[in-house]
């Protein structure tokens, strides 16, 4: 309940200045909002001041000296009186905000979710008539303009497939032509470790960059350094000079039991040793099956660098030569078997990049 108290207009200082505090606390309480007693005790304040008004003007100016005395006593009185309402008011006026307040947050709290749940139906209800209402109204202007503007459009909506497709594919070239980057930068340092060096290296850190390199989309050099076991790697194959400086000493004790039949005893290994060192030693491609011409071919494809076939040679060997020769043999083939998986993944490798171009 709200209630207007004028200022009282006067002479008198005293009641204007009441007045005027009585004015300014009605406007507070007025916004707080004021119980039905409070207004009365407001409006009989008010009338008190009125008739107090009426009451000085009509004194002699002899006894205005003492009524304003008076006057000021009572206005101490009441400026407490009105303290103690006002803090009388403000609690009551407090609790009853609370009580509003925790009300109306139960009622919008429901409100809230009764409206929620309402916008939420009417906003399906209006996607599905907007939905139905486009899409006439999208076959009412494909029927008009199909021989014209939606045929330009058309013709954008390709262009823009086609200028997606081709952004889809620089980022694919662009993934593809780092991995291949990569791919052969990890291809080199494993050759370089693994059968580039003079002497025995192991490449296992190599060989697990390049397993990190070689993703799916290199199946070819993956199958073929999954064949590599680890020990060899974290060992290394022996060089190429290492391999053609063993084979001396090889071909060598070979010579030694080149006449020593599968099953002979020693006196037949001492016979053999015996002969070797004055029989004939055979050099380049001469022709036969015995183990001279073997070493020969052998030892001819070492001098050209070609370890795969002397290898081959070696291998046609049979009896004592062949036992001493599965040294050597197996130490050739792990090479071989590493420049193998290095050259299949150098050709994958070179076609990826063939593809990018």
């Amino acid at each position: 309940v709200a209630v207007e108290i004028p200022t009282l207009e006067t002479d008198n200082a005293v009641v204007a200045k009441l007045s005027r505090n009585l004015s300014t606390v009605v406007e507070a309480l007025n916004k707080k909002g004021l119980s039905p007693e409070n207004v009365q005790q407001v409006k009989a304040l008010s009338d008190s001041l009125v008739a107090l008004d009426k009451h000085l003007s009509g004194l002699k100016d002899e006894e205005k000296v003492v009524v304003e005395m008076a006057l000021a006593e009572e206005q101490k009185k009441f400026e407490n009186t009105l303290s103690e309402f006002q803090k009388t008011s403000r609690a009551a006026l407090l609790a009853r905000e609370a009580e509003l307040i925790d009300a109306k947050d139960t009622q919008l709290r429901v409100a809230a979710a009764a409206a929620e749940e309402r916008v939420a139906s009417e906003l399906a209800a209006q996607r599905d008539l907007l939905e139905r209402r486009f899409n006439r109204f999208v076959r009412a202007r494909v029927d008009e303009e199909r021989g014209g503007r939606l045929a330009h459009l058309d013709r954008v909506e390709a262009q823009l497939r086609q200028l997606a497709q081709l952004a889809q594919e620089s980022g694919d070239m662009i993934r593809q032509s780092r991995a291949v980057s990569k791919l052969g930068i990890a291809i080199s340092a494993l050759k370089s470790a693994a059968v580039g060096a003079q002497v025995q290296t192991p490449f296992a850190s190599e060989l697990s960059a390049l397993a990190s390199a070689a993703t799916t989309d290199f199946p070819a050099t993956r199958a073929a350094f999954a064949s590599i076991p680890r020990d060899i790697a974290e060992l290394g194959v022996p060089s190429q000079t290492e391999l053609e400086s063993r084979f001396d000493s090889v071909r060598r004790e070979i010579r030694s039991v080149a006449l020593v039949p599968e099953n002979g005893n020693l006196g037949s290994q001492v016979l053999s040793a015996t002969l070797s060192k004055v029989m004939f030693e055979k050099e380049g491609l001469v022709e036969g099956d015995d183990v001279e011409a073997v070493l020969s071919r052998a030892g001819f494809y070492l001098k050209q660098h070609n370890l795969d076939l002397a290898t081959r040679e070696l291998n046609q060997l049979k009896g004592w030569p062949k036992k001493l020769a599965e040294d050597w043999i197996a130490s050739a083939r792990c090479r071989l078997e590493v420049e193998q998986a290095i050259s299949v993944a150098e050709s994958e490798a070179l076609l990826a990049k063939l593809t990018l171009v």
